[in-house]
């Protein structure tokens, strides 16, 4: 018989020592094969590292990175995926919960998918104002807008379907697994991005090399959307509720198009498109008395279409 194939979760954190600890609690709770742990540590200066020593310190199945330097996302995954150990490796934000049967749904939709470079759970919303709804059951962008489409965003997960089994994506946000020699021929993730589009940035060159990409509707994760103190849960919806990560964000929203979208959808996005959207952004940002978020859009904006790298 085989041997039941090594899973390396790897789950980087910053300042989240409220909800970090019971994510990884549920992945060692979780049904199925045998699993590593790898969280990583960004620098964070509450008691995250303490509460992980504390609650996990004697598990030999747990290891604890810490960053030397806040380095954001995209290292944070790499740092991780060079320790691990596994066959495959999930990457999952620290802010959910899994089912105890993902592991075993995850590779279940592998072994239907054998030339999938990326299959993800079903998440599942459990935050005020969304609780118990599907997050998506496909990611994609418009290549002309560059505005990310999300199939059947927001049903209602009693509505869910029990087929099909698997629904094709072009990414996944949230929670991801990936064969670690994928992982490791794609080079991993494009630390450029910082943060923000480089997990959807992974997922095009997945489907660019040839692989398929899957959302596994049995596998799933429930996700608590973190929100941090003081921060306004309209800008946190849009993803640009502090000022660096929306430099970011919309700098990357340029750096994605120009890497993966043909001349004239550039051109749409660059001189059409991202021109409404400091406008747009700008508005919430002003109407909720953010004028730094309004600043940090449009310098971003402006980096992207320039293809500069600085930051904000």
């Amino acid at each position: 018989m085989a041997e039941s194939p090594v899973i390396s979760i790897i789950i980087p954190t910053y300042n989240r020592a409220s909800t970090v600890c019971g994510c990884v609690a549920s992945v060692l709770a979780a049904d199925g094969p045998p699993r590593e742990v790898i969280v990583v540590d960004d620098c964070s200066p509450d008691e995250t590292g303490t509460q992980l020593a504390a609650r996990f310190g004697g598990d030999p199945r747990v290891v604890c990175l810490r960053n030397e330097r806040n380095s954001f996302q995209a290292v944070s995954r790499n740092n991780g995926a060079r320790r691990a150990k596994g066959d495959y490796l999930f990457f999952l934000d620290d802010d959910n919960l899994v089912d105890k049967d993902i592991f075993i749904e995850l590779l279940a939709c592998v072994k239907r998918h054998p030339e999938a470079g990326l299959v993800a759970p079903l998440s599942v919303h459990r935050r005020p104002g969304k609780h118990e709804l599907v997050w998506t059951l496909g990611s994609d962008f418009s290549r002309w807008t560059s505005r990310p489409r999300d199939t059947r965003a927001n049903l209602p997960f009693a509505e869910l379907p029990d087929e099909p089994l698997d629904y094709p994506t072009t990414y996944s946000p949230n929670a991801f697994l990936v064969p670690r020699r994928v992982y490791e021929e794609l080079g991993g993730m494009d630390e450029r991005y910082v943060q923000i589009f480089e997990e959807s940035d992974f997922g095009w060159r997945v489907g660019e090399s040839g692989r398929t990409a899957w959302i596994a509707a049995r596998a799933r994760t429930f996700h608590l959307g973190f929100l941090e103190p003081g921060c306004v849960p309209e800008l946190r919806q849009l993803g640009v509720e502090k000022p660096y990560r929306t430099y970011c964000f919309a700098r990357n929203r340029l750096r994605f198009a120009r890497r993966h979208f043909n001349v004239l959808q550039l051109l749409s996005v660059a001189l059409v498109f991202a021109p409404l959207s400091i406008g747009y952004y700008g508005l919430v940002a002003l109407r909720n008395r953010r004028p730094d978020i309004a600043r940090a859009y449009a310098k971003g904006t402006i980096a992207g279409i320039l293809g500069l790298e600085s930051h904000s």
